[in-house]
């Protein structure tokens, strides 16, 4: 289905050539030169409308006005249960287009393979201190099907050029070896055009593994979610049962988690008891491990800054510990104790919240104590007992109590000596990804930096032993600028503005799954992923081969002198409010060499 863009007339490719080729040209004086002007501009426009079909690296950018490449062999490597993928570009007059597989083709790879169109963001305001250009960025997902006609490049496309993502999951336990497929693309199918058939080879590690080890946290945003469903579709029951569980499906199988599940156990405010076997029950869908469940990796105990009980009310500490007891045993009980952590306050800067944040932490141990198991506390805050910006700081008071702190990037090489040594304490270290205005040095999630930012993330955790990634915006559009509605992120990226801070997606590396514009009619379907977050998901595959190497003697001396065509960084921090960055390479190419070494190694080792 072709959908008409209100931007259509502005952008798609040479609408001036268009004009003056339907124009009638006056012959008078300046004959000869309009006419050798109007020819110009045609030939201009046949040069950009010739069909070519040429593929690139998952990592690479291709604009609305990229010229074609070399038409090549598609080469993937992967372990058991990684994802890997490849982009295909078609460009010029192909209106129609359709992707298939011939019938010598390897199952493994048709069985596992997806298909999606790369679609095109405008942005009119980049990201801020980035230096970005506005116009137009590739990154949202489409899915398509293999065997059914695209149209492009169609009125929501800006230019000649399209991309489509080509993405092979390979199951766990597959046989190592080559595994070959041909991906014939037929380009301008209604006129007859030219069919290219591409090479396809799978080539699979003797290696893998059941789940990504890297803990997360990021925070999806149910008002969002809802602000893009039909009208008259309502957000409850089994419609929003539906809709979680792809949501949280989805996630997992890109290696991240929901902050938290989006249903609260019934609870009584005076005594604390809470109906928590009847919550278990309705969130163990998302929560087990068995066949047909999600089995989210990470959760948090439902204890929020101000649930079960509201801001006007204080409850006593008894009524909190009845409230963590019965938890923190139903948690115990199905087996999610080793996933759950509690997290009640972001970014705390005041004495008072982070005596508030004692008071809980000190109480979930106690209840935890009864349940015979742990449970996690986490805090987003610096674990530095100074003062930091002018505000003051008491985490010393909270050394013996917080479990998990999760410190924003851009503190972190500030702060090494401590962060050490609170991981010679036990302690787990969470880096918080943020965006503020030293956005242009550190990785990031925003769509008009290169794709490598959000692929670093893994090497870079590695590199300096950081054990869990938090974003608090997953889905979060961003708030309308008027009223109080959510933004459209496939017309408007503008995800987060706040003052002089304005960021193109760092809280959205999703898109809604029902989108009728662009063929996506079913309210209940996954969201659409993001060219950023398949990065990530790759970074934090990669991360897998750091880990695997190290296990093998050689592996560590290895992973250092991998990493280290990633990324450098010259430690000299004079004074402790002066940030410095490591740097990193901006070449995928370089990514792709690293885990090619590693992989041989490990297979290797293994004989």
């Amino acid at each position: 289905m072709t959908h008409r863009n209100d931007h259509d007339d502005r952008v798609r490719g040479a609408p001036q050539a268009r004009a003056l080729a339907a124009r009638p040209v006056r012959l008078a004086a300046t004959g000869v030169a309009l006419t050798t002007l109007a020819l110009t501009l045609l030939l201009a426009w046949a040069s950009v409308s010739e069909a070519a079909v040429w593929v690139i690296p998952a990592a690479a950018r291709a604009f609305p006005t990229t010229k074609p490449g070399a038409r090549q062999t598609i080469r993937i490597d992967a372990a058991g249960n990684e994802y890997q993928g490849v982009q295909v570009c078609v460009r010029g007059g192909a209106r129609k287009v359709r992707f298939s597989w011939t019938e010598d083709s390897d199952p493994l790879i048709v069985d596992n393979a997806e298909l999606s169109r790369v679609f095109y963001i405008r942005i009119a305001t980049p990201t801020t201190a980035l230096g970005s250009r506005r116009g137009w960025y590739p990154d949202p997902l489409v899915p398509r099907e293999f065997g059914a006609v695209q149209t492009v490049p169609g009125a929501v496309n800006p230019g000649p050029t399209t991309p489509f993502y080509v993405l092979v999951h390979v199951p766990l336990g597959t046989a190592p070896g080559e595994y070959r497929a041909t991906l014939r693309v037929e380009n301008d199918v209604a006129h007859e055009g030219e069919v290219v058939d591409i090479p396809f080879v799978l080539r699979v590690w003797a290696f893998g593994w059941e789940r990504l080890s890297t803990r997360t946290a990021f925070s999806v945003n149910q008002e969002a979610m809802a602000s893009s469903l039909p009208a008259g579709f309502k957000f409850a029951g089994r419609n929003k049962d539906l809709i979680l569980t792809n949501f949280y499906t989805m996630m997992k199988q890109h290696g991240v988690s929901p902050i938290h599940v989006h249903y609260m156990p019934k609870v009584s405010k005076s005594s604390g008891k809470a109906a928590a076997d009847a919550w278990a029950d309705r969130v163990a869908p998302f929560l087990d491990e068995d066949e047909g469940c999600v089995g989210l990796p990470d959760n948090r105990l439902p204890l929020l800054r101000y649930f079960p009980w509201s801001r006007s009310l204080k409850p006593s500490s008894a009524a909190i510990l009845t409230y963590l007891t019965d938890m923190t045993r139903v948690y115990k009980e199905r087996g999610w104790h080793k996933k759950a952590y509690i997290y009640i306050l972001d970014e705390t800067t005041k004495r008072s919240e982070e005596k508030q944040a004692e008071r809980y932490a000190r109480l979930a141990h106690k209840a935890s104590a009864r349940s015979g198991y742990r449970i996690k506390f986490l805090l987003t805050d610096d674990p530095r007992p100074r003062s930091l910006g002018g505000v003051k700081t008491a985490n010393k008071f909270l050394y013996d109590d917080v479990d998990v702190w999760a410190l924003r990037y851009y503190y972190f090489f500030g702060r090494v000596p401590a962060v050490r040594e609170r991981k010679r304490a036990g302690k787990e270290i969470w880096w918080y990804s943020y965006t503020n205005a030293s956005v242009r040095k550190n990785p990031s999630f925003v769509i008009d930096k290169p794709h490598v930012d959000s692929r670093v993330w893994g090497w870079m955790m590695e590199q300096w032993n950081v054990d869990g990634l938090l974003n608090w915006g997953f889905n979060r559009w961003g708030k309308a600028t008027t009223g109080s509605g959510w933004r459209d992120p496939y017309r408007d990226p503008l995800s987060f503005s706040r003052g002089k801070l304005r960021s193109n997606g760092c809280t959205c590396l999703v898109y809604p799954g029902y989108y009728p514009r662009y063929g996506l009619d079913d309210p209940t379907a996954a969201p659409c992923s993001s060219l950023r977050l398949e990065m990530l998901r790759d970074g934090l595959e990669e991360r897998e081969y750091l880990r695997l190497a190290k296990g093998y003697p050689g592996g560590a001396s290895l992973a250092r002198q991998t990493l280290a065509t990633i990324t450098q960084f010259p430690y000299r921090i004079r004074q402790a409010n002066v940030f410095v960055f490591p740097k990193y390479t901006q070449k995928g190419s370089r990514f792709d060499a690293a885990r090619t070494t590693l992989a041989r190694f490990i297979e290797t080792q293994q004989g």
